[in-house]
């Protein structure tokens, strides 16, 4: 192998090395296989999740979320986050009340966050309104979907977004809410394979080595092309 061959190879190896790191999740469990572990649950001021909504929210009757088997997305049943969100107590058809559960994560570096989740709503009788459900990063609405009035059905989509994360401690929330009281068994929001994947942003110092391998193998087809000029 000629030295020329060489050092071209050594070159794209040096700048494979060094290029970004694949995308890590730093959610646990979210699909929920594994019941709540790694999630806590939570309600808003006038909200709650349980199925037995006749009481607020109280060391009687505490806001823990539950996960059932249900077919979020279509595709077949399978261990999701379930809600029974809506208001505790009037006034109704004001404000969207509720809860959900959060997850809290440690970033190292800064670098770019993709989310994804599946969700679903299902009502056994006519609803004026099945349920807002909401992502929501640090505390700020990242992406929603409102499913509406339905009758006797079940309805479903996915909430994503992308956003760039500095290094240090974010809090991911799964929420659902409605401005109706909720009923045993009526009414019921779904979450299921929520995924945050992570991509950190590269070290200068790697960049450097990647450019430096770029321009090692452009320098090298440089001369190359030189010598067989002048050889001519």
């Amino acid at each position: 192998m000629s030295r020329h061959a060489k050092m071209i190879i050594t070159a794209a190896l040096l700048a494979a090395s060094t290029s970004p790191a694949h995308a890590v999740e730093v959610l646990v469990n979210g699909d929920f296989e594994s019941g709540i572990t790694g999630w806590t649950s939570y309600a808003t001021a006038n909200g709650t999740i349980t199925e037995i909504p006749s009481l607020p929210p109280s060391s009687v009757q505490p806001q823990i979320a539950k996960t059932v088997s249900f077919n979020t997305t279509g595709s077949g049943a399978s261990n999701a986050l379930f809600l029974n969100a809506g208001v505790y107590q009037p006034p109704y058809g004001v404000a969207q009340q509720g809860g959900g559960v959060f997850q809290t994560f440690t970033l190292g570096k800064d670098g770019t966050a993709n989310f994804s989740a599946d969700i679903a709503a299902f009502t056994s009788n006519n609803s004026l309104g099945v349920g807002l459900l909401s992502v929501l990063l640090d505390g700020v609405v990242m992406d929603s979907f409102d499913f509406g009035a339905l009758n006797n059905a079940t309805a479903r989509s996915t909430l994503d977004f992308s956003s760039f994360l500095t290094a240090g401690d974010h809090t991911i929330s799964l929420q659902a809410t409605r401005a109706f009281a909720p009923g045993r068994g009526v009414t019921s929001q779904y979450f299921d394979n929520a995924s945050l994947k992570f991509n950190a942003v590269p070290e200068p110092s790697t960049w450097a080595l990647m450019i430096l391998g770029i321009g090692v193998v452009g320098g090298s087809m440089r001369r190359r092309r030189t010598a067989v000029r002048f050889a001519f």
